[in-house]
């Protein structure tokens, strides 16, 4: 009886630890998956800022697309803009991958203002 007793103990131990390894290790690629992406999603705001403080509303760039970055792993980005006020834009950026079973998405939001032409 005390064998059975320290069997199932036991494993329920090893359960619970392989639970927190495989949790903790799911959390690790998701943090090096946001990090990989964030200097891409920085740059490709700052060119869509860029563009509309430019251009304004003759502005036109891509809206949506996809890369993989140095571990095979595919993203895939939508971006759009709307115009707020007179010369104010809203740009939302937001990234997908998949994650296993879920598919993960990362958004981000910026405004732009159109300075006309000088």
């Amino acid at each position: 009886m005390e064998v059975m007793a320290a069997t199932a103990i036991l494993s329920l131990g090893i359960v619970l630890i392989y639970e927190a390894f495989f949790t903790s290790l799911d959390s690790f690629n998701y943090c090096s998956n946001h990090l990989n992406i964030m200097s891409w999603a920085d740059e490709k705001i700052w060119q869509a800022q860029d563009k509309l403080s430019r251009f304004g509303p003759l502005t036109i760039m891509e809206n949506e697309g996809g890369f993989t970055n140095n571990k095979n792993k595919n993203f895939t980005w939508n971006l759009s803009y709307a115009l707020i006020d007179i010369d104010l834009y809203r740009i939302d950026l937001a990234i997908y991958w998949q994650e296993g079973r879920r598919k993960i998405k990362v958004s981000r939001s910026v405004y732009a203002i159109y300075e006309g032409e000088e």
